[in-house]
Parts: C-alpha cells; structure tokens; sequence
C-alpha cells in the first residue's frame, strides 16, 4: 500500500472514530488485527460491541462500490471471530468541495 493511500485511510479512520465517539459510542480499538485480516475500528454502543470497516476515498463515494460483498464477508468473519456480530460501515470521501460521511449500522450478512 502506498503511502498516500495509507494517509488517506489512517484520516478516513481517525474521523470516523471522532464522528461515532460525538455520537455517542465508545472506541474501544483500533487496526485489530485477528487472523490473517484486520478490523478497522472496535467500538461499543450501548451494551454491544461493534467491529466498524471504515472506507476512506477521494472524490465521490459509492457505497455500493466501496462495500464489495467479498470484503463485507471478511470483515463479518474477523467480526465473528472476535465475537461481535454487528458490522457497520463507515464511508468517507475527501472530495473537492468538503468531506462526505456515510454511517450505515449493521451491514453484516449471515
């Protein structure tokens, strides 16, 4: 991974624990690393700990694009191996005119 890509996600990552922590949840971790992958962000809302894949972009954000179904699975399995079984997505582009931030909750599939 290049060095600007990896700049990019580490200020995707950074934002998105500083926008759910302003929403009220709990970062817990950060780059969990669990088997051969990583987890992104581990936070808590409530009572439930969530594992949270941040995607950070340039330009415009397509989620459907940005949340490929392989990747969703990955990250619901590393999520199931640490025994969470809420993924959430955090979507964020750096774009021309500002910074646009998606939350969509619960994204795992069985």
């Amino acid at each position: 991974m290049s060095d600007h890509r990896r700049e990019l996600g580490n200020r995707g990552e950074t934002l998105a624990a500083t926008i759910l922590a302003s929403r009220g949840l709990e970062i817990l971790d950060r780059n969990v690393v669990v088997g051969g992958g990583e987890v992104d962000l581990v936070v808590r809302s409530g009572r439930q700990r969530v594992v949270v894949e941040v995607r950070s972009v340039r330009g415009r954000l397509r989620i459907d694009e940005r949340l490929p179904a392989a990747k969703l699975r990955q990250v619901s399995s590393l999520a199931a191996f640490l025994g969470i079984h809420r993924v959430d997505f955090v979507g964020v582009a750096f774009g021309p005119r500002g910074i646009d931030v998606h939350w969509l909750r619960d994204v795992a599939t069985g």
